[in-house]
């Protein structure tokens, strides 16, 4: 495996990713203005909930594909027919509980969209091997293409669909079709089909892996989502759409910048499993490459959150603006601990993910808990307590496996901390009216201090990538 087919990789990968961010803004800004804010809560419990049932019902065998690199036609064919009927399982649980979550919910809504939604569930197993042996290749320019076509296609199918007055099923049928034309795209690219074939015994340690690995993800779900399952409990639809409308605009850019990165990270790691320098070098390196964009960026959206909210997405997302500026900065937070799981993974022990997330699901929890004796907006605060903590615990637990200097972790976030810094300088001077601006004017000025501030801290680094574009264009 070459360093330079990764780091071409991770070009393609990031492109796609940031074509698919802007396109994301854009179709949500149209669906926003359409679609109401219990539209938004009615499918962040439909989602919540099938992950719920599936986080237990399917284990996923991609992460063992990956690790294992060399597998055989039959253990391949194996596992392709183990998952198929996992999910098939999994469809049955989700349609025969629906109703008890919207009884749970008192929300009677919620049982036919997760009928329909559960599709998906039954779409996913057809290609999910052929995907991950892209993804074990490290055929990245492929990937990028599917991921790009799925999003694009889905998202003109939700703008459409919302056109025509389907209400929150715009925003099922986007997930529908997305994963159909990921499906169609895979099977083009990677003409590998299975085996009419089973044998337990050939993937008994495939299945381990996946068990441990699976461990992790299901924390992890937990650590993401139990949020939405307790608040779902406790207030309304319309407030836990305002909720998910500030998360989703905080969590979108985590998410794609997180997906990145794993998928690069983890087969690249994994190529090198046992270099435990190289991987903590190659992580810290990343946490600067996110760190350097994200941070500031989420702390000019807080700090700006009216002005943006109000003329991109409509007074009617105005009760959401507190929200969006207190979690934008759990959203710099997370998003330089989002991806850290991919190093136990990578060295074969995706387990410690498990024990750390049980530790951050914990904290989430406490959080919650205490926050809704209180209302939303302390939810919003305890969350960036726990995702700070739950930070501090990451690396503590990554310094046991893989020793690190704190020099090394003080360098990778050494400029992000004093863009962060500088802009709540300019902020603070602009609230005590000591800067005579306007809302448009600070926007631009914290955008310029950004821009500074990230060529000073990080000129090379802009440098190297502005060369890896030019030797693109060629």
């Amino acid at each position: 495996m070459s360093k330079r087919k990764i780091i071409k990789g991770g070009f393609y990968l990031t492109i796609v990713n940031v074509l698919s961010q802007f396109l994301a803004i854009g179709v949500n800004i149209v669906l926003t203005r359409i679609l109401l804010p219990e539209d938004f809560g009615l499918v962040a419990l439909t989602v919540t909930y099938i992950g719920l049932i599936t986080i237990f019902t399917n284990m996923g065998f991609g992460s063992s594909i990956i690790h294992e690199r060399n597998t055989s036609e039959q253990q391949l064919s194996s596992i392709y027919w183990l998952n198929y009927g996992l999910s098939v399982f999994s469809f049955l649980i989700i349609i025969s509980t629906a109703h008890f979550a919207a009884d749970f919910y008192d929300e009677p809504l919620l049982t036919p969209i997760v009928l329909v939604s559960a599709i998906t569930i039954l779409l996913n197993p057809f290609y999910i091997v052929q995907y991950k042996l892209l993804e074990r290749d490290l055929e990245f320019k492929t990937i990028s293409k599917i991921n790009l076509s799925g999003v694009l296609i889905g998202s003109i199918a939700a703008v459409i669909g919302a056109y025509l007055g389907l209400g929150v099923y715009a925003l099922v049928i986007q997930s529908i079709v997305t994963s159909v034309i990921r499906l169609v795209l895979v099977l083009v690219y990677k003409r590998w089909f299975p085996e009419f074939y089973f044998n337990i015994k050939e993937i008994k340690h495939m299945i381990w892996y996946s068990l441990k690995f699976k461990g992790s993800q299901m924390a992890l779900y937990f650590e993401r989502n139990i949020d939405y399952l307790i608040l779902g409990k406790f207030f309304t639809s319309v407030i836990l759409g305002y909720y998910a409308f500030a998360y989703n605009i905080m969590y979108t850019p985590v998410k794609r910048i997180s997906y990145i990165f794993s998928e690069v990270l983890f087969p690249s790691f994994s190529s090198f499993k046992d270099d435990k320098v190289k991987i903590i070098n190659g992580y810290f390196k990343s946490v600067q490459l996110i760190a350097m964009v994200s941070l500031p960026a989420m702390a000019i959206l807080a700090f700006n959150a009216d002005l943006i909210i109000h003329f991109v997405f409509g007074q009617k997302w105005a009760a959401a603006i507190p929200i969006v500026r207190i979690l934008c900065f759990a959203g710099a937070v997370q998003s330089i601990s989002q991806f850290g799981a991919v190093i136990f993974s990578s060295i074969g022990k995706p387990e410690v993910t498990f024990y750390v997330s049980i530790g951050r699901t914990v904290l989430t929890v406490l959080a919650i808990i205490i926050g809704v004796q209180y209302g939303v907006l302390w939810v919003a605060y305890l969350l960036v307590v726990a995702k700070v903590l739950s930070y501090a615990l990451f690396l503590l637990v990554l310094n046991y496996y893989i020793p690190f200097s704190i020099r090394q972790l003080f360098n990778s976030l050494k400029g992000p901390m004093v863009s962060l810094i500088s802009l709540s300088v300019v902020y603070t001077l602009f609230y005590l009216n000591y800067l005579n601006v306007n809302g448009w004017m600070l926007l631009l000025l914290m955008s310029v201090v950004s821009v500074i501030l990230l060529y000073v801290f990080h000129k090379n680094t802009i440098v190297g990538i502005l060369k890896v574009l030019k030797e693109k264009s060629k």
